[in-house]
Protein backbone atom coordinates (compact mmCIF):
# COMPACT_ATOMS: atom_id res chain seq x y z
CA UNK A 1 0.00 0.00 0.00
CA UNK A 2 0.97 3.45 -1.11
CA UNK A 3 0.11 6.97 0.26
CA UNK A 4 1.11 9.92 -1.15
CA UNK A 5 1.03 13.36 0.01
CA UNK A 6 1.53 16.98 -1.43
CA UNK A 7 2.02 19.87 1.02
CA UNK A 8 3.57 23.31 0.58
CA UNK A 9 6.53 25.25 2.13
CA UNK A 10 6.45 28.75 3.57
CA UNK A 11 8.26 31.74 2.79
CA UNK A 12 9.86 32.61 5.94
CA UNK A 13 7.21 34.90 8.04
CA UNK A 14 5.20 37.81 7.91
CA UNK A 15 6.02 38.93 11.51
CA UNK A 16 8.10 37.33 14.28
CA UNK A 17 8.89 38.68 17.71
CA UNK A 18 7.86 38.40 21.40
CA UNK A 19 4.10 39.75 22.30
CA UNK A 20 3.22 39.58 26.01
CA UNK A 21 6.42 37.26 26.79
CA UNK A 22 5.05 34.64 24.27
CA UNK A 23 7.22 34.13 21.24
CA UNK A 24 4.63 34.12 18.26
CA UNK A 25 5.40 34.26 14.58
CA UNK A 26 2.81 34.37 11.43
CA UNK A 27 3.89 32.24 8.43
CA UNK A 28 1.84 31.54 5.06
CA UNK A 29 2.08 28.66 2.22
CA UNK A 30 4.28 29.00 -1.58
CA UNK A 31 4.18 27.45 -4.35
CA UNK A 32 6.44 24.94 -3.55
CA UNK A 33 5.85 21.80 -2.40
CA UNK A 34 7.36 18.31 -0.64
CA UNK A 35 6.07 15.08 -1.84
CA UNK A 36 5.97 12.71 0.52
CA UNK A 37 5.52 8.84 0.25
CA UNK A 38 4.23 6.35 2.66
CA UNK A 39 5.10 2.73 1.72
CA UNK A 40 3.62 -0.44 3.53
CA UNK A 41 6.41 -2.82 2.10
CA UNK A 42 7.14 -5.34 5.32
CA UNK A 43 10.36 -5.56 7.97
CA UNK A 44 13.35 -4.08 6.99
CA UNK A 45 11.98 -1.15 5.52
CA UNK A 46 14.13 0.83 7.97
CA UNK A 47 17.13 0.66 5.75
CA UNK A 48 17.03 4.51 5.29
CA UNK A 49 15.88 5.70 8.63
CA UNK A 50 20.01 6.60 9.30
CA UNK A 51 19.39 9.88 6.66
CA UNK A 52 19.49 12.82 8.23
CA UNK A 53 16.85 14.43 6.15
CA UNK A 54 14.78 11.51 7.41
CA UNK A 55 15.28 11.21 10.95
CA UNK A 56 12.61 13.87 12.09
CA UNK A 57 9.62 12.09 9.89
CA UNK A 58 10.71 8.97 10.92
CA UNK A 59 10.38 10.08 14.73
CA UNK A 60 7.34 12.02 13.90
CA UNK A 61 5.77 8.62 12.47
CA UNK A 62 6.90 6.58 15.60
CA UNK A 63 5.38 9.26 17.58
CA UNK A 64 1.54 9.48 15.83
CA UNK A 65 1.48 5.63 15.43
CA UNK A 66 2.05 5.36 19.19
CA UNK A 67 -1.00 7.70 19.99
CA UNK A 68 -3.08 6.07 17.70
CA UNK A 69 -1.92 2.24 19.41
CA UNK A 70 0.25 1.13 16.30
CA UNK A 71 3.32 1.56 17.21
CA UNK A 72 3.59 -2.59 15.96
CA UNK A 73 3.00 -0.91 12.27
CA UNK A 74 6.04 1.25 12.54
CA UNK A 75 8.29 -1.33 11.03
CA UNK A 76 6.85 -2.20 8.04
CA UNK A 77 6.23 1.31 6.79
CA UNK A 78 8.99 3.35 4.87
CA UNK A 79 8.79 7.21 3.99
CA UNK A 80 10.25 8.98 0.70
CA UNK A 81 10.64 12.26 0.88
CA UNK A 82 10.96 14.18 -2.73
CA UNK A 83 10.60 18.00 -1.93
CA UNK A 84 11.40 21.13 -3.69
CA UNK A 85 11.49 23.09 -0.65
CA UNK A 86 14.99 24.33 0.04
CA UNK A 87 16.29 22.75 3.60
CA UNK A 88 18.07 25.07 6.25
CA UNK A 89 16.71 28.48 4.13
CA UNK A 90 13.49 29.13 6.43
CA UNK A 91 10.72 28.01 4.15
CA UNK A 92 9.11 25.43 6.08
CA UNK A 93 11.09 22.17 4.74
CA UNK A 94 10.68 20.36 8.07
CA UNK A 95 6.84 21.40 8.90
CA UNK A 96 5.98 21.04 4.83
CA UNK A 97 7.57 16.92 5.63
CA UNK A 98 5.78 16.71 9.02
CA UNK A 99 2.56 17.81 7.74
CA UNK A 100 2.82 15.68 4.79
CA UNK A 101 3.69 12.49 6.55
CA UNK A 102 0.56 12.96 9.09
CA UNK A 103 -2.11 13.47 6.11
CA UNK A 104 -0.24 10.13 4.37
CA UNK A 105 -1.14 8.31 8.12
CA UNK A 106 -4.50 9.61 8.54
CA UNK A 107 -5.30 8.10 4.89
CA UNK A 108 -3.47 5.09 5.70
CA UNK A 109 -4.88 4.16 9.01
CA UNK A 110 -8.77 5.74 8.14
CA UNK A 111 -8.17 8.22 10.69
CA UNK A 112 -9.70 11.98 11.07
CA UNK A 113 -8.02 14.87 10.26
CA UNK A 114 -7.18 16.38 14.36
CA UNK A 115 -5.34 19.76 14.10
CA UNK A 116 -4.54 19.99 17.81
CA UNK A 117 -2.76 16.38 17.19
CA UNK A 118 -0.95 18.04 14.60
CA UNK A 119 0.18 21.06 16.21
CA UNK A 120 1.20 18.71 19.81
CA UNK A 121 3.51 16.04 17.57
CA UNK A 122 5.09 18.72 15.26
CA UNK A 123 5.82 20.53 17.98
CA UNK A 124 7.84 18.08 19.78
CA UNK A 125 9.99 17.67 17.03
CA UNK A 126 11.05 20.90 16.62
CA UNK A 127 9.47 24.83 16.43
CA UNK A 128 7.03 24.51 13.84
CA UNK A 129 5.57 26.78 11.50
CA UNK A 130 1.66 28.21 11.15
CA UNK A 131 1.52 26.82 7.63
CA UNK A 132 0.15 24.02 9.84
CA UNK A 133 -2.79 25.95 9.73
CA UNK A 134 -5.80 26.23 7.06
CA UNK A 135 -5.95 30.21 7.89
CA UNK A 136 -3.49 33.20 8.81
CA UNK A 137 -2.66 32.10 12.14
CA UNK A 138 -0.69 33.76 14.95
CA UNK A 139 0.96 31.47 16.82
CA UNK A 140 3.49 30.33 19.77
CA UNK A 141 5.73 28.42 17.81
CA UNK A 142 7.97 26.77 20.36
CA UNK A 143 4.88 25.85 22.89
CA UNK A 144 2.09 25.68 20.53
CA UNK A 145 -0.12 27.22 23.38
CA UNK A 146 -1.15 30.26 21.93
CA UNK A 147 -3.06 30.26 18.35
CA UNK A 148 -5.13 33.39 16.99
CA UNK A 149 -6.52 32.91 13.22
CA UNK A 150 -6.49 36.32 11.82
CA UNK A 151 -8.18 35.82 8.42
CA UNK A 152 -7.74 33.97 5.08
CA UNK A 153 -4.44 33.50 3.21
CA UNK A 154 -4.68 35.12 -0.28
CA UNK A 155 -1.90 35.74 -2.86
CA UNK A 156 0.32 38.05 -3.37
CA UNK A 157 4.09 37.82 -5.91
CA UNK A 158 7.38 37.66 -4.04
CA UNK A 159 11.08 38.50 -5.63
CA UNK A 160 12.94 35.97 -3.27
CA UNK A 161 16.69 35.58 -2.86
CA UNK A 162 18.41 32.94 -1.63
CA UNK A 163 21.38 33.06 0.75
CA UNK A 164 24.19 30.31 0.85
CA UNK A 165 23.68 30.02 4.38
CA UNK A 166 22.09 26.57 5.90
CA UNK A 167 20.34 26.70 9.05
CA UNK A 168 19.07 24.11 11.58
CA UNK A 169 15.79 24.98 13.30
CA UNK A 170 16.51 22.75 16.46
CA UNK A 171 20.33 23.83 16.73
CA UNK A 172 19.36 27.77 16.16
CA UNK A 173 16.45 27.39 18.60
CA UNK A 174 18.63 25.79 20.91
CA UNK A 175 21.77 28.41 20.90
CA UNK A 176 22.15 31.45 22.66
CA UNK A 177 20.99 34.37 20.86
CA UNK A 178 19.89 37.09 21.26
CA UNK A 179 16.40 38.02 21.75
CA UNK A 180 13.26 37.92 19.89
CA UNK A 181 12.38 41.84 19.28
CA UNK A 182 9.15 42.96 20.77
CA UNK A 183 6.53 43.49 18.51
CA UNK A 184 3.55 44.07 20.73
CA UNK A 185 2.85 47.48 18.28
CA UNK A 186 2.34 45.75 15.22
CA UNK A 187 -0.41 42.98 16.44
CA UNK A 188 -3.27 45.30 15.96
CA UNK A 189 -2.18 46.65 12.07
CA UNK A 190 -1.45 42.98 11.34
CA UNK A 191 -4.72 41.87 11.44
CA UNK A 192 -6.41 44.72 10.47
CA UNK A 193 -4.45 44.48 7.03
CA UNK A 194 -4.92 40.75 6.97
CA UNK A 195 -8.87 40.80 7.60
CA UNK A 196 -8.38 43.65 4.90
CA UNK A 197 -6.14 41.60 2.86
CA UNK A 198 -4.10 45.07 2.46
CA UNK A 199 -0.87 44.06 1.02
CA UNK A 200 0.71 47.48 0.93
CA UNK A 201 0.59 47.70 4.82
CA UNK A 202 1.11 43.49 5.44
CA UNK A 203 4.32 44.87 3.86
CA UNK A 204 5.27 47.57 6.16
CA UNK A 205 4.64 45.15 8.96
CA UNK A 206 6.99 42.36 7.44
CA UNK A 207 9.45 45.06 6.94
CA UNK A 208 9.82 45.89 10.68
CA UNK A 209 9.64 42.73 11.72
CA UNK A 210 12.71 41.87 9.50
CA UNK A 211 14.71 44.92 10.61
CA UNK A 212 13.68 44.40 14.54
CA UNK A 213 15.25 40.78 14.67
CA UNK A 214 18.53 42.52 12.86
CA UNK A 215 20.30 41.85 15.82
CA UNK A 216 19.02 38.39 16.38
CA UNK A 217 19.82 36.96 12.84
CA UNK A 218 21.54 39.38 11.40
CA UNK A 219 21.19 39.14 7.42
CA UNK A 220 24.09 40.39 5.47
CA UNK A 221 22.30 40.71 2.22
CA UNK A 222 19.19 42.80 3.74
CA UNK A 223 20.40 46.49 2.64
CA UNK A 224 21.00 44.85 -0.78
CA UNK A 225 17.43 43.51 -1.39
CA UNK A 226 16.32 47.20 0.41
CA UNK A 227 18.07 48.83 -2.25
CA UNK A 228 16.47 46.94 -4.99
CA UNK A 229 12.52 47.10 -3.46
CA UNK A 230 12.93 50.69 -3.22
CA UNK A 231 14.48 51.42 -7.01
CA UNK A 232 11.39 49.16 -8.19
CA UNK A 233 8.65 49.76 -6.53
CA UNK A 234 8.14 47.35 -3.88
CA UNK A 235 5.66 47.14 -1.33
CA UNK A 236 8.19 45.66 1.42
CA UNK A 237 10.50 42.94 3.08
CA UNK A 238 9.20 39.75 3.84
CA UNK A 239 11.75 36.42 4.93
CA UNK A 240 13.16 34.27 7.39
CA UNK A 241 13.68 35.35 10.59
CA UNK A 242 15.67 31.98 11.16
CA UNK A 243 17.01 31.63 8.22
CA UNK A 244 18.78 32.44 5.09
CA UNK A 245 15.84 33.70 2.40
CA UNK A 246 14.58 37.70 2.00
CA UNK A 247 11.77 38.09 -0.49
CA UNK A 248 10.32 41.78 -1.85
CA UNK A 249 6.74 41.95 -2.34
CA UNK A 250 5.22 43.13 -5.46
CA UNK A 251 1.48 43.35 -6.47
CA UNK A 252 2.94 42.74 -10.19
CA UNK A 253 3.48 39.71 -11.74
CA UNK A 254 5.04 40.76 -15.06
CA UNK A 255 7.67 42.94 -12.81
CA UNK A 256 8.69 40.26 -11.17
CA UNK A 257 9.24 37.97 -14.24
CA UNK A 258 11.90 40.98 -15.69
CA UNK A 259 13.70 41.38 -12.60
CA UNK A 260 13.98 37.59 -11.67
CA UNK A 261 15.57 36.91 -15.03
CA UNK A 262 17.43 40.26 -14.99
CA UNK A 263 18.94 40.79 -11.15
CA UNK A 264 22.35 38.97 -10.84
CA UNK A 265 24.04 38.69 -7.50
CA UNK A 266 26.85 37.17 -6.11
CA UNK A 267 26.14 34.05 -3.90
CA UNK A 268 22.70 34.52 -3.71
CA UNK A 269 19.91 32.57 -5.79
CA UNK A 270 17.04 35.06 -7.78
CA UNK A 271 13.82 33.66 -8.69
CA UNK A 272 9.80 34.29 -8.01
CA UNK A 273 7.43 32.75 -5.85
CA UNK A 274 3.74 33.25 -5.17
CA UNK A 275 1.81 33.40 -1.98
CA UNK A 276 -1.01 30.48 -1.92
CA UNK A 277 -4.84 31.74 -1.34
CA UNK A 278 -5.22 28.56 0.95
CA UNK A 279 -3.80 25.70 2.02
CA UNK A 280 -3.23 23.92 -1.24
CA UNK A 281 -2.14 19.71 -0.25
CA UNK A 282 -3.42 16.98 -1.97
CA UNK A 283 -3.23 12.76 -0.74
CA UNK A 284 -3.75 10.22 -2.75
CA UNK A 285 -3.47 6.35 -2.53
CA UNK A 286 -0.47 5.09 -4.90
CA UNK A 287 -0.93 8.54 -6.88
CA UNK A 288 2.53 10.49 -7.44
CA UNK A 289 1.20 13.30 -9.33
CA UNK A 290 -0.42 17.09 -8.38
CA UNK A 291 -1.57 19.96 -10.61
Amino acid sequence: MKVTTFYPGGFGEIIQGTVENKDILLSFPVNIYTKVSLIKCGEGSKKHLSQDYLRKSYKFMMNILKLWGYEMEFKDILIKIESKIPKGKGMASSTADLCAVYNCLIEMFNRKYDENELTEQCIAIEPTDSIIFEKMTIFDYKTGKYKESIGDYFKFNILAFEGEKVIDTIDFNNSNLNSLARIDDLIDPLRNAIKSKDLSEMSKISTESIFRNQRRLHNEFLEIVMRICEKFGGLGIIGAHSGNVLGIVFDDSEKIDFLSKSIHINKLKVYNMCALDKLKKYTCKGGDTFE
